[in-house]
């Protein structure tokens, strides 16, 4: 098969563009069945604050922010939703995190130990029981 020197050309020259977005942080959206008491949730007990909501009343869609960190919440009212989601938060002091963490009266699913993504991880989880683990930053 004979490829032209044109699109091998463009290819390159679309690789390189795409090469040179500014895309450094990705965040995660989540689908939650209450959007109103998730945000609640991840102000009260996790210190975020809620920087966007779609509408005063029954939002469709949030974004919650803390420091560095982006969770973008999307309503979705089937069952399926509920418990579907997983959270990895990257921390520099794991054990400080877990102790202000477990005297906010979170559910901690794991203490402190191997996990699956590193020997240094615990778990908690939300107001519609989503896992949240915080790792060890290296």
């Amino acid at each position: 098969m004979k490829v032209s020197t044109k699109v091998v050309l463009d290819h390159v020259a679309l690789s390189q563009a795409l090469c040179s977005l500014n895309m450094n942080n990705s965040f995660p959206c989540i689908k939650v069945n209450d959007i109103e008491t998730s945000i609640s949730w991840y102000v009260d007990f996790l210190g975020f604050n809620c920087t966007y909501k779609s509408s005063i009343k029954n939002p469709d869609c949030a974004l919650i922010e803390k420091d560095e960190l982006k969770i973008y919440l999307m309503k979705n009212e089937s069952r399926e939703a509920y418990a579907s989601n997983v959270i990895v938060i990257e921390t520099s002091d794991i054990k400080t995190e877990f102790k202000v963490l477990e005297k906010s009266g979170v559910i901690i699913v794991q203490n402190i130990g191997k996990g699956m993504f590193s020997d240094n991880e615990f778990v908690i989880k939300d107001y519609e029981d989503n896992k949240i683990i915080y790792k060890q930053k290296t």
